[in-house]
């Protein structure tokens, strides 16, 4: 049963590191020109046929810087493509993260429907992982958060234990949202668990296997804002 579950994850994870690569044609410009007999008309014709490259030009990367300013869903104050869209767009960059980092980039995940990184970053121990890949991804199409707007994913704590292929991640954090009719604004708090793939799959990514979620009473604004051993009480009373 493992090695049928390692091998369907390896698939996504092969699959998703050759998902994103941008065609070579997003970029390319042509330029047409008809023939003209006049010396002085074609090189008019010349000049601007140049003025209408060089602003089409500046008007694809423009369009492609875009997405580098574009506001990261997870609350980072950093582009998209400076946060999370890294570990969208390039497996290497999903490799080389730390286990907070993935946090963030699941939960800009939902927001920006990325759902084959967050099927690649899930431990095929995680109890939601599912074999029958096209029926998960249809799953989650259904689940992705549609009715709400994706406001911040705030860490409050990150450790690790142990080294190597045995190195585990615990990251707590706050997921906030609102609710796009009402405006109602919720939140919950989900102490993760991560553990490293081997290193032949994408240079040992951490791997969502667990969580454990709890809710918030308060509206969160800031994390600085959260005194850990209150809620910690808060949590002994209420069991």
């Amino acid at each position: 049963m493992h090695l049928i579950l390692f091998i369907s994850v390896l698939q996504i994870l092969v699959g998703f590191s050759s998902g994103f690569a941008p065609s070579s044609q997003c970029f390319t410009i042509t330029t047409s020109r008809k023939e003209v007999f006049s010396l002085d008309a074609k090189q008019k014709k010349k000049k601007r046929a140049t003025r209408n490259t060089v602003g089409n030009r500046t008007k694809a990367a423009s369009g492609f810087g875009g997405a580098a300013v574009e506001p990261c869903p997870c609350g980072s104050d950093k582009g998209y493509m400076k946060c999370c869209g890294k570990l969208h767009k390039d497996s290497k960059a999903y490799g080389k993260a730390t286990a907070e980092q993935v946090v963030r980039a699941r939960y800009s995940a939902y927001a920006k429907r990325e759902i084959d990184f967050i099927i690649g970053s899930t431990h095929p121990l995680n109890k939601s992982f599912m074999t029958d890949i096209e029926h998960w991804r249809k799953t989650i199409e259904m689940n992705c958060y549609d009715n709400f707007e994706l406001t911040k994913c705030m860490i409050l704590d990150e450790s690790y234990e142990g080294e190597g292929d045995k190195e585990v991640a615990t990251v707590k954090f706050i997921a906030t949202m609102i609710q796009i009719d009402s405006r109602e604004k919720t939140s919950f708090m989900e102490t993760s668990t991560f553990e490293r793939a081997g290193k032949h799959i994408r240079e040992g990514a951490w791997l969502y296997k667990s969580g454990e979620v709890e809710p918030v009473e308060v509206e969160v604004i800031n994390p600085d804002d959260i005194d850990l051993e209150q809620l910690e009480e808060v949590k002994e009373e209420e069991s």
